[in-house]
């Protein structure tokens, strides 16, 4: 447990996560009760790695509040995963997570393939505070929050309620930067290329490929 917690700790000073949640009033609510910590028992990290058969990673588990529940990754190439997480979904969760991986190990190589793909960089500024204040943090998204789908449609994972935010519970809304302002459906040229999709996959390109490996 000591060398996940230290492990947490090292991701921590490279890419600031717990820090970007604790200080965004939305987030930090949503975690109310999500404690993120090191579990006790870390054998199930074995059994990951197994099914993950990849090197050069680390996998900690938490307690299973953390994150909701949710797997993740953390810098630099740190797999995390809730206590108690079916052995039976280890296989297909691990693959999703390693795609993560890779998209935090080769960032320009992904950003070339999204521009490929239609998908480009988007500032914060170009979103409304009253948005972006409202937008779930992702931990596998972080380093590269937004993007803009064919130079104008910014996908955005909102909290369905801003008094009481759960983190299962978003919907993607999209900005689109042109005639500013906020759309409830993706844009029709997004539908035609992936399809409907679920607001895990719709919510930010890197998850997108995560789930689809297109």
């Amino acid at each position: 447990m000591r060398q996940a917690q230290a492990t947490l700790k090292t991701a921590e000073s490279l890419d600031s996560y717990e820090s970007a949640c604790s200080s965004c009033p939305i987030n930090s609510k949503a975690r109310t009760f999500c404690q993120y910590i090191a579990w006790q028992d870390q054998s199930l990290s074995e059994k990951a790695l197994a099914a993950a058969a990849a090197k050069d990673i680390t996998v900690v588990i938490l307690s299973p509040s953390a994150e909701g529940g949710m797997p993740h990754t953390r810098a630099p190439n740190v797999i995390c995963l809730p206590a108690y997480f079916p052995e039976e979904r280890l296989a297909e969760t691990m693959r999703h997570e390693l795609v993560h991986i890779d998209q935090r190990k080769n960032p320009q190589a992904w950003r070339e393939k999204l521009a490929a793909h239609g998908w480009t960089p988007a500032s914060r500024e170009e979103i409304p505070q009253q948005w972006r204040s409202r937008v779930r943090i992702n931990p596998d998204t972080h380093s590269a929050q937004f993007w803009k789908w064919a130079g104008r449609y910014i996908p955005l994972p909102l909290f369905e309620r801003e008094d009481k935010p759960v983190l299962r519970e978003i919907s993607v809304r999209w900005w689109d930067a042109e005639e500013q302002r906020l759309n409830s459906q993706p844009p029709t040229s997004f539908t035609q290329k992936y399809g409907s999709l679920a607001a895990s996959a719709a919510e930010h390109p890197y998850e997108l490929y995560a789930y689809h490996n297109r």
